[in-house]
C-alpha cells in the first residue's frame, strides 16, 4: 500500500512540478478586481530561485488588503480617450483596460484623477500610458515607446529589454520627462507556498533604469536626476492576472510587497466554508505539506504529536483565522496528533503518507 502511494505521490508531485508558461490570458480584462495584502518582504532571499525551485513563504503576516480594477476605457474621463481609444489614429495605443491611481501633488504641482492604460495580447504586456488632470487641466501622455511588462509566451531563461519614455508639460511652469530602461529575467520557476495559497509560478525579475528631466520655464533651466535603481521581483501564475507576489526594491531596499491571500481560493481541491467554527486540517492524509485553518476567533499555538506523544512541531502564535501551512518534510510516515492550544479540547488525528 505505501508503494502505491508513494508512486501516486511522486506523479503528482512530477505533475505539479511542471515548468508552466504564461500568456496574454494570465493577465487581467476589465471588470476584473484583484485584491491583495500587503506584508513585510524584507526577509526574502531574492538570490535563492532556479528551476524547479520551491519558495515557503507560508508564514507571511498579511496586513492591510488593497484592490486594483481594471475599469474600461470608454468608463475613463473622456478627453483622456483621445489616445487610447483612438484605433484610426493611433492603433497602437488602443488600450484594453485602465486601472485607477493615486493623486500626486507637490508644491505648485498637482496630478489627480489619474488612470494607467493597459494592452494585453500575444506578443506582450504593455503600459501604454497614462491620463490625469494636471493642475486641473485634463490630459493624456502615451509612453513613446510604450512600456513592454512582459513579452510572450514566457518562460523560464527568457531575458528581453525593452526601453520606454514619457513627458509632461505644465504650461507656464515646468516640463517633467522620464526614460526608462526595462531589462525582465525569468529566473525561476517551481512552487510557491503563501499563506492561504499554494501555486506553481515563474518568478521573474525586473530591473528598471530611470532618469527624470525637469525644466524650470521660471528660471530657464533643466537637469536630469538618475533615480535609484528599482527592481520588481515576480511570481507568476497562470490565470491569475496580476503577480501572486510581488515585493519590489528601490536602491536595495524593499519598498512594497503585495501578495495574494483569499481563505476562498485555497489550491488544494478541498472545499473550503466562508465561516468554521473549529479548525480544520487539510489534506488529511497529507505528503509533504497540510493546512491547518483557524476559526476567525481562535489563535494560539499548534503542536503535532507523534504515536508516543513525543512532539514533533511546534508553531507559536497563529494569528486569529489564520491558515497556517505546516511542512511534513522528513516526518515518517504514519498517524500523528495535531492539537491546538488556543482551544485545549481541540484536537485531530493527521495520516501522513510516504
Amino acid at each position: 500500500m505505501r508503494n502505491t502511494l508513494l508512486l501516486t505521490a511522486l506523479l503528482l508531485s512530477s505533475v505539479a512540478s511542471a515548468q508552466i508558461t504564461v500568456g496574454e490570458d494570465d493577465m487581467p480584462s476589465s471588470g476584473d478586481t484583484i485584491r491583495l495584502r500587503t506584508g513585510d518582504g524584507s526577509g526574502i532571499a531574492f538570490d535563492q530561485t532556479g528551476p524547479d525551485h520551491v519558495w515557503d513563504f507560508g508564514d507571511m503576516l498579511p496586513q492591510a488588503e488593497v484592490a486594483d480594477t481594471a475599469v474600461t476605457v470608454g468608463s475613463t474621463p473622456f478627453l483622456y480617450q483621445f489616445f487610447f481609444n483612438n484605433g484610426i489614429l493611433y492603433p497602437a495605443y488602443v488600450a484594453d483596460y485602465a486601472v485607477k491611481g493615486i493623486n500626486i501633488g507637490f508644491q505648485q504641482v498637482s496630478l489627480s484623477e489619474v488612470y494607467d492604460y493597459f494592452r494585453a495580447d500575444a506578443d506582450g504586456f504593455r503600459n501604454v500610458g497614462f491620463g490625469a488632470n494636471v493642475n486641473g487641466l485634463p490630459t493624456s501622455v502615451r509612453r513613446q515607446p510604450v512600456d513592454v511588462i512582459h513579452q510572450f509566451p514566457m518562460n523560464y531563461g527568457d531575458e528581453d529589454s525593452s526601453a520606454s519614455a514619457f513627458n509632461v508639460s505644465i504650461p507656464t511652469l515646468a516640463y517633467f520627462g522620464q526614460d526608462q530602461m526595462r531589462h525582465n529575467y525569468v529566473d525561476g520557476w517551481g512552487t510557491l507556498y503563501l499563506p492561504a495559497d499554494t501555486f506553481e509560478v515563474l518568478r521573474v525579475r525586473s530591473v528598471l533604469a530611470r532618469t527624470d528631466t525637469i525644466f524650470v520655464e521660471q528660471f530657464g533651466i533643466g537637469f536630469r536626476l538618475p533615480e535609484p535603481e528599482t527592481v520588481e521581483y515576480k511570481w507568476i501564475a497562470q490565470g491569475m492576472d496580476l503577480p501572486v507576489l510581488q515585493v519590489t526594491t528601490v536602491g536595495g531596499v524593499v519598498t512594497t510587497t503585495r501578495f495574494h491571500y483569499s481563505l476562498e481560493d485555497i489550491t488544494t481541491g478541498v472545499g473550503v466554508e466562508s465561516v468554521i467554527e473549529t479548525p480544520e486540517v487539510f489534506p488529511n492524509p497529507a505528503y509533504d505539506h497540510t493546512m491547518v485553518r483557524l476559526p476567525q476567533n481562535v489563535g494560539g499555538a499548534i503542536h503535532v504529536l507523534d504515536a508516543s506523544g513525543r512532539e514533533v512541531l511546534h508553531v507559536p502564535g497563529i494569528g486569529r483565522g489564520a491558515v497556517q501551512r505546516l511542512d511534513l518534510t522528513g516526518m515518517a510516515a504514519g498517524t500523528y496528533t495535531v492539537r491546538m492550544v488556543g482551544l485545549p479540547e481541540w484536537s485531530t488525528k493527521l495520516v501522513v503518507t510516504e
